[in-house]
């Protein structure tokens, strides 16, 4: 099973920062998680609210200021919000990374992004199934992931209309009967957000083959000595 780092290691350090993904690193995980938006003038920065208020030193909408505005802000610990190529020097061909689309119609400006960065082994995860299927539209070979709460029969058909091979699942989702059904449509669970050993252990049991957690060193230590 791998193990991506929530936001980055995001117990530990600012989540969603250079800081938090270097920590990553540190720490063994296989995957990072992130979440990407854009600034008013079309850069895709990673964060994950769209109100500033939360994660910046900041007030208002990530996408009404410009990116020069934005990384006047401290994420924490004096660290800046970064870009999505910041982000991708950092990690492309270290760890595999799950970028997750919270804004729609920025899908040719993160594809620009990742384009720059054949090293990169990634998947494109969302909430906003629409916004996977405008990626689908745009690039046909793509690693899509779409993201629900619940096993559903709306969520399989979403996945078998964008040839995922994965649905990113809340973990108080996956049990016995939801691997199974997931594995007769042919597609397997990453799952969110676990940062405990036990329910890592479950869930490694119940067939997931990805797992995002704030705190990856103490999942990975505590799979290992199981």
């Amino acid at each position: 099973m791998r193990i991506y780092a929530h936001r980055g290691s995001s117990g530990i350090e600012p989540e969603n920062t250079p800081r938090a993904f270097q920590r990553a690193i540190h720490d063994g995980a296989h995957g990072v998680e992130f979440d990407v938006r854009a600034s008013a003038d079309g850069v895709p920065v990673v964060i994950h609210d769209r109100d500033l208020l939360r994660t910046a030193n900041g007030t208002g909408f990530v996408d009404a200021l410009s990116l020069k505005e934005l990384q006047r802000l401290d994420a924490g610990n004096g660290e800046r919000i970064p870009t999505l190529a910041e982000v991708l020097t950092l990690l492309a061909g270290r760890l595999h990374l799950d970028i997750e689309i919270k804004q729609p119609g920025i899908e040719r400006e993160i594809l620009a992004v990742l384009d720059h960065y054949p090293d990169a082994k990634w998947a494109l995860s969302s909430f906003h199934w629409s916004i996977l299927r405008a990626f689908r539209e745009r690039c046909p070979t793509a690693t899509l992931w779409p993201l629900t709460i619940n096993v559903t029969e709306e969520a399989i058909a979403m996945a078998l209309e964008l040839g995922s091979p994965v649905i990113a699942l809340n973990a108080g989702a996956l049990n016995a009967d939801a691997s199974s059904w997931l594995a007769q449509s042919g597609l397997k669970a990453v799952v969110w957000t676990v940062n405990d050993v036990p329910t890592a252990r479950a869930m490694q049991v119940a067939g997931a083959i990805g797992l995002c957690t704030d705190y990856p060193a103490a999942i990975l230590n505590g799979l290992k000595n199981a």
